[in-house]
């Protein structure tokens, strides 16, 4: 019974030194998750850890999962993160990996500017996400008002992109790499607005617009930072794999999320794939929601969030 006992607490101690903590990360199927799927491949962490993806796609879906602690990191739209933070859920932001990835694109070649939207419905994914929120900014600048000069539909990710392909709408505010899915599979519809062309005359710079990053549950960031300090250092060797091998990037998105594979790789070198930590953009990302608080100060959860919104170690 002795040695039966021995045996039984030696195998309990082999397997935990080798056990495996799972890691989740809530992200949509659009740019920032690219990086993690080589992380996954790669595994990036070290073998003691296990990296899988929950899709998220829509804020509710995304809220539900940081409130529920459903992932231990995510894909944050950088108004969302703020949204959150200035709620009080304890999250920090470790990066922006997004910028400049939205158009209004049309099947109306005579769209030239924001005031020629005038009467029309536009169709839109995300709500609150930063393409919502400065689709109503710009709109706003040229002095046209939400239900009295336009409208907007909502919908979700996968919705929004078949409803627009099916040609139900003429206008329509996309992201990569859904635009490109939308203009090669319907050719009717073109790039009319490039958001970034927009920002850039707002900013009077060639500056790039700040668009989603990637953020951690803080209790995480306080009990294990050398964690959190090396997926960031790993996806941002990642995301430059992801720029460097568009194509292998684009299979390993058919192969882990079912994406179109070729779609994706076509579409990489458009979705503004740049890694900045969110530290050292602070400054930038404090110019962006200054912006747009002093536009609405709900789109942002009330106020420019302070320097604990950062991870910083």
């Amino acid at each position: 019974m002795k040695k039966l006992s021995i045996l039984f607490l030696s195998l309990f101690l082999t397997l935990n030194i080798f056990a495996v903590e799972q890691i989740y990360v809530g992200a949509p199927k659009a740019p920032p998750v690219l990086p993690v799927l080589r992380m996954m491949e790669t595994n990036a962490l070290g073998k003691e850890y296990k990296i899988d993806v929950k899709v998220w796609n829509s804020p509710e879906i995304l809220i539900a999962m940081v409130q529920g602690k459903e992932a231990q990191f995510f894909a944050f739209p950088l108004t969302v993160v703020s949204k959150l933070y200035n709620k009080g859920l304890d999250v920090k932001l470790m990066n922006v990996n997004t910028w400049g990835v939205a158009s209004l694109i049309s099947t109306n070649s005579s769209i030239k500017d924001w005031k020629d939207l005038k009467g029309k419905t536009i169709y839109m994914g995300i709500k609150s996400s930063p393409p919502d929120v400065f689709t109503h900014y710009f709109l706003s600048k040229a002095g046209l008002k939400e239900k009295e000069d336009y409208n907007v539909v909502y919908s979700n990710k996968a919705e929004h992109t078949n409803f627009i392909v099916s040609g139900k709408a003429d206008y329509a505010v996309t992201i990569e790499p859904d635009t490109t899915t939308i203009l090669t599979k319907n050719q009717k519809f073109k790039v009319v607005i490039s958001f970034e062309k927009e920002w850039q005359k707002l900013k009077g710079d060639k500056s790039h617009i700040p668009t989603a990053g990637f953020g951690v549950l803080g209790e995480l960031a306080e009990k294990n930072p050398a964690l959190v300090k090396k997926f960031n250092e790993e996806y941002a060797k990642a995301l430059q794999w992801v720029l460097e091998n568009p194509e292998e990037a684009g299979k390993l998105a058919e192969k882990k999320l079912g994406m179109d594979g070729k779609i994706v790789t076509k579409a990489i070198s458009n979705m503004g794939l740049n890694f900045v930590q969110a530290k050292d953009a602070k400054k930038t990302l404090d110019e962006y929601y200054q912006i747009l608080k002093e536009y609405d100060p709900k789109t942002i959860g009330g106020k420019v969030p302070d320097e604990n919104l950062y991870f910083n170690k």
